[in-house]
């Protein structure tokens, strides 16, 4: 899990905000800021929403949720090819890949 209040904190110092200017930004009171700030306390989604926003930071990123592409952008090929190129241990993964290198190389000529 990642240490949401380390996040906040550096976002807050990294904007040059002083907690007491957060508080007149947001309304937050100073008790529920440092305890967001030192892992006591989770800000409720609106408050969560407002902090980050002030400090300009993505909710995926605070959160550590990662963006995959979805696989439903492949084309059929890519499917199959990826599928198996993944069967493959990485040695074999290794000399497909310099083959496939060759072969385009060779194609574009």
């Amino acid at each position: 899990m990642t240490d949401i209040g380390f996040i906040l904190k550096n976002a807050r110092e990294n904007k040059n905000l002083t907690q007491q200017k957060v508080m007149e930004l947001t309304g937050i009171n100073r008790k529920s800021l440092s305890g967001y700030e030192n892992n006591v306390a989770e800000p409720d989604l609106a408050t969560f929403t407002t902090l980050i926003t002030l400090y300009g930071l993505s909710s995926d990123k605070v959160l550590g949720i990662k963006q995959t592409k979805s696989s439903h952008s492949l084309s059929r090929y890519d499917q199959k090819l990826l599928s198996l190129f993944r069967s493959l241990d990485e040695l074999h993964q290794k000399e497909l890949l310099v083959q496939l290198t060759a072969l385009v190389k060779y194609l574009k000529q």
